[in-house]
């Protein structure tokens, strides 16, 4: 059985549940909360699993560890032998990895600066630096980050044609 060392309160960790759920995989894994809040991803024991210290983990039964969502979305997607999540065709594959960075580039690095950044963040234990004025360059990305998603939905690019099980 799969562990996915995971935080319900991350966005990262929440975007490999869905995906979990889209492929009906729940009920292969074994969920680990990490919390975040103690600083339990920056201990050595965490680090030997990941050492940038982030959420989601994936551990395999093989001991192997997967970090970065879109990795561990890639690795499960592919488990079937047949991907819906990240596409079949080269195209689809790369429009897809291409419209995946974009969204953390312009849309989930802001928000996560401004978090940790201009407000309490995790709490003074873990967050031992902050910077309010870096924070304050993240209005103008979360402009941009609208226009990429409203250009995106009208041409179809995060709402593809093939269905997920959630849409019919």
């Amino acid at each position: 059985m799969m562990i996915v060392h995971d935080s319900n309160r991350g966005p990262y960790p929440a975007r490999v549940r869905i995906a979990l759920a889209e492929l009906d995989l729940q009920d292969n894994v074994r969920f680990v909360e990490v919390n975040l809040r103690t600083g339990a991803h920056k201990r050595p024991e965490f680090l030997e699993k990941n050492y940038s210290g982030t959420l989601p983990v994936l551990e395999l039964a093989d001991g192997t560890f997967l970090a970065e969502c879109t990795a561990i979305t890639e690795y499960l997607d592919h488990l079937g032998g047949q991907p819906r999540l990240t596409g079949i065709s080269a195209r689809e594959r790369g429009m897809i990895h291409m419209m995946n960075k974009r969204a953390e580039i312009e849309f989930m690095d802001p928000i996560s600066v401004y978090f940790h950044h201009a407000t309490p963040g995790l709490g003074p234990d873990v967050e031992l630096y902050q910077n309010p004025e870096w924070a304050s360059g993240c209005a103008i990305r979360r402009c941009v980050a609208r226009a990429i998603s409203t250009r995106s939905f009208r041409r179809g690019l995060i709402s593809p044609a093939r269905r997920s099980r959630w849409r019919t």
